[in-house]
């Protein structure tokens, strides 16, 4: 990704909207892919579920033949 910098744009939403309503299909996918990836770059990860996740990533570590994979997973889990 492209070192980021501001630049300014005299232009209202409804006219930036505009513009990128111009852009070709593919264009639109990248941009909405890079929105998405600086809104999720943004949301804070409560200390909780940090906590949470490095405690199952050592359990892994300590016995990783215990997991399983994802189509065995969905197997038990399925639902009919």
């Amino acid at each position: 990704m492209a070192a980021s910098s501001n630049i300014y744009l005299p232009l209202n939403f409804n006219q930036l909207f505009e513009l990128v309503k111009q852009l070709p299909a593919k264009e639109k996918q990248q941009l909405m892919g890079l929105l998405r990836q600086e809104q999720e770059d943004n949301i804070p990860v409560p200390k909780e579920h940090k906590k949470l996740v490095r405690q199952r990533i050592k359990k892994y570590m300590q016995h990783p033949e215990q997991l399983i994979d994802w189509d065995t997973a969905k197997k038990r889990f399925k639902l009919d």
